[in-house]
């Protein structure tokens, strides 16, 4: 059962990571983010929008493309080596002092979590990322020991998962919520504010120095509507397809053991990040990926009651024994495969095809403004034009938590310098840009070497 999903898992990194297209629509206007940090222009200016990630994304970006060039593949493979660090260290230190087979099913239970979050595990997004030092951090804090040194450490890298992804704050929120729980005390509780307070600190100062940092991670993810209806729906989803979670629960029910020092902090780490992951996934636009936290936090609990549990399989007997080990393991495969079917079509899913080559060498070629809003390397490798992405754009410019219905005025006045702009089809619509182009006298090009593609060539027509 274990090499089965070790399998699977196996399938999809060699997948993925060999494919050389986009996945997403925001990889490559969040790769040509890191292109303009390296080519020394500003990221964060009025005028210009930029990814709702913290800026620590594209710094780590830019480190890898100033090895490999712009590479999209490079990127999704460096941040995808964190990805399993992240499932490394959670099994180190759930599972130290077990046996090697303990850390094995630790390992491959937790990079089974890919399978429930749209294959985060093997993008070029910061989730992982920050949830590496986010983890870092609270094991640090929960082993200070009065350690300066620890604590200093610790609270590092609280702050510094926050600058990859804002909502990794919630894990600063988990001593509280120990030392609520388990500890009491006021000196313990106010110790306990530390991490929430840095970070606090920490986006006081990014607002006094740096204001257009804090618009583009606070201001603007802020204003992102939230469905609070969805609430229900979604938390319901969580804990009925996640059956390892409900199994974990009812071995602590009957199981006699004391609850230990690790699996208490655990406790308090589902308290706080399975309903911050409900409703960061609530918010518009949001996805099965936002529910990463909750689920490696489920699934340490797992993790920490498996010892128990396999001890009272080894008590039964005859067919009893073989149906509890076939019931763990049709709960393991369920909790994890429930989404195959989802999971195999964003697998092989592309924002591109094989006729991207030429639509960048059309550029190249052409002497006039080209843009390509969608995809915005097109336009830098063919012309070397940093183009501004209309995703981004979108989302800075959201009218009551979601897209406008026309495009911004910063996006109007690119498409109006340009001559040609390249379309790229995917499976996010953008009716609003179509109609731009169209208003502004654009018409698409019957172009040969791109028929059958999802690119087309739209050029300004006579007004």
């Amino acid at each position: 059962m274990i090499a089965l999903l070790g399998s699977i898992t196996l399938i999809a990194v060699v997948v993925r990571l060999t494919e050389r297209l986009a996945v997403s629509p925001w990889e490559p206007a969040i790769a040509m983010e890191a292109a303009r940090l390296n080519a020394g222009l500003p990221l964060y200016e009025a005028g210009h929008a930029t990814h709702m990630y913290g800026p620590l994304l594209t710094v780590l970006l830019a480190e890898i493309f100033r090895v490999t060039g712009l590479n999209l593949l490079a990127g999704r493979i460096g941040f995808s080596i964190f990805a399993f660090a992240l499932a490394f260290l959670l099994s180190a230190i759930l599972c130290r002092g077990s046996s090697r087979k303990y850390w094995f099913v630790a390992f491959a239970l937790f990079l089974g979590v890919n399978l429930r979050t749209n294959l985060i595990f093997l993008s070029a997004q910061p989730d992982c990322v920050a949830a590496l030092f986010a983890v870092g951090g609270l094991y640090l804090w929960a082993e200070r020991r009065d350690s300066l040194l620890r604590s200093a450490c610790a609270i590092g890298l609280f702050v510094c998962a926050v600058l990859f992804k804002q909502t990794s704050a919630a894990f600063a929120l988990i001593p509280i919520v120990y030392v609520l729980i388990w500890k009491r005390g006021l000196q313990n509780l106010f110790a306990s504010l530390i991490p929430a307070l840095s970070i606090l600190v920490t986006l006081g100062i990014i607002r006094f120095i740096w204001p257009q940092v804090f618009h583009a991670m606070i201001t603007v993810p802020g204003s992102i509507e939230v469905n609070y209806g969805h609430v229900p729906l979604i938390t319901g989803y969580l804990i009925a397809t996640f059956s390892i979670f409900l199994i974990a629960l009812l071995a602590k029910r009957f199981s006699r053991d004391v609850t230990n020092e690790r699996e208490r902090w655990i406790w308090a780490a589902m308290a706080v990040l399975v309903p911050a992951s409900i409703w960061t996934t609530c918010k518009s636009g949001g996805g099965y990926s936002s529910l990463l936290v909750g689920y490696l936090a489920m699934t340490a609990f797992f993790v920490v009651k498996l010892d128990s549990i396999l001890e009272w399989m080894a008590a039964l007997r005859g067919w009893r024994s073989f149906l509890a080990a076939s019931g763990l393991a049709l709960a393991i495969l369920f909790s994890f495969l429930v989404q195959a079917d989802r999971d195999l079509a964003l697998l092989f899913l592309r924002c591109g095809d094989e006729k991207y080559e030429t639509a960048v060498d059309f550029a190249r070629r052409t002497p006039d403004r080209i843009i390509s809003p969608q995809d915005p390397t097109i336009a830098y490798r063919g012309a070397g034009y940093f183009g501004r992405s209309l995703f981004f754009e979108l989302d800075a410019h959201a009218v009551n938590g979601n897209w406008p219905s026309e495009l911004p005025e910063s996006m109007q006045r690119e498409v109006a310098e340009a001559k040609y702009v390249v379309q790229v089809r995917s499976y996010v619509p953008t009716p609003m840009f179509e109609q731009a182009l169209v208003k502004d006298h654009f018409y698409p090009m019957d172009f040969v070497a791109l028929r059958g593609s999802v690119y087309t060539l739209w050029t300004r027509g006579p007004e």
